[in-house]
């Protein structure tokens, strides 16, 4: 046998073919990461000669194993930041989207699912790593996921909604935040008197209450206490808080959408679309359902002239239209960018 050093270039050129990976870059970082932790997780979990329980593997084997064999391939693999997600944070990424699951002592693959995208492609979620499908199944690795056409799926995959994956409410953004808001109101308690400077969502933007006097009625609201934001629904008279009801950040997210909506100011993202991408640019933090959407592509990290806030995503065009309901269902309006599309 004779050994024969590859470059870096020609080891993510071999890895990219052997994924049918067809992206480079940060695309292919992350779905050769992914898969590297389904392979350890599945080889590590399952019983000796098919035989016996599945053990749960531990975060730390999963994570070690996987530097191992990619370290030489992408250095800095030690690296964990929100713009360029390290291993750990795509197992846990994993986990969000269903493509593994954290038990008390590990993580084990759970059973694989489709679920149906458009133009007759579906997401397969689980079933360990793409060896392990049936062989008439070849599937491409996308980032963090799997995409197959959906013809592929008959005789072996139940088809899934997008909506029940995302699992929003299902009663509709309207709805919800109807029902929330009246729940609120039942929950009222009187206003403590040491509240810190509180601050008004009116008309699509926060507000100091010092420069709303003449506000009455109910409202979303916030204050900060050192490094804390507590977000409640306060009722409010001539400008003055009189009682309120705590919330969680997650649902005071969710109801800012459907304010904008009833201001006849939606939320709106631009995109840039190109022949196999999207890319989504957003100032705005999703709920967690629809956050977890995002995942179905990857992140790119923001340039010196980038406003702080912005987030650049970039989602393949085969699960674009199951991002696109998360966002729809949140009232969030699309708009097409010009512009050229080299940082992909």
């Amino acid at each position: 046998m004779r050994w024969q050093a590859l470059s870096r270039h020609e080891a993510q050129s071999i890895l990219a073919n052997g994924l049918s990976c067809t992206t480079q870059g940060e695309g292919l970082r992350i779905a050769a990461i992914a898969e590297c932790l389904r392979a350890a997780c599945f080889l590590r979990a399952m019983p000796t000669e098919n035989r016996g329980a599945w053990t749960p593997v531990a975060s730390l084997s999963l994570t070690s194993l996987t530097r191992k064999h990619l370290g030489p391939i992408w250095p800095g693999m030690l690296d964990d930041t929100e713009a360029k997600p390290g291993v750990l944070s795509i197992l846990d990424s994993l986990e969000q989207i269903g493509d593994l699951v954290r038990v008390e002592k590990g993580w084990l693959p759970p059973p694989p699912r489709a679920i149906r995208s458009q133009d007759g492609y579906a997401v397969v979620l689980g079933g360990g790593p793409s060896p392990r499908f049936p062989r008439s199944v070849k599937a491409r690795a996308l980032g963090r996921v799997r995409v197959i056409p959906t013809s592929l799926c008959a005789g072996w995959l139940d088809m899934g909604d997008p909506s029940d994956w995302i699992g929003a409410p299902l009663e509709g953004l309207a709805t919800w935040s109807s029902n929330f808001l009246m729940q609120a109101s039942r929950r009222f308690t009187s206003c403590p008197t040491d509240v810190a400077p509180v601050s008004v969502y009116v008309q699509g933007r926060w507000s100091e209450l010092v420069s709303q006097p003449s506000n009455s009625g109910h409202f979303l609201a916030k204050c900060r206490t050192e490094n804390i934001v507590s977000y409640f629904i306060g009722k409010f008279h001539c400008g003055r808080l009189e009682q309120l009801a705590s919330i969680e950040a997650s649902d005071a997210r969710r109801l800012r959408f459907y304010l904008d909506l009833e201001a006849g100011r939606p939320c709106k993202m631009q995109i840039e679309s190109s022949p196999r991408f999207v890319t989504l640019r957003s100032y705005r933090r999703l709920p967690p359902e629809q956050e977890k959407a995002l995942l179905l592509g990857w992140e790119l990290p923001r340039t010196e002239s980038d406003h702080a806030g912005l987030k650049i995503h970039v989602i393949p065009v085969e699960t674009f239209p199951i991002v696109r309901c998360a966002l729809e269902g949140l009232g969030i309006v699309l708009v097409e960018r010009g512009g050229a599309q080299g940082r992909i």
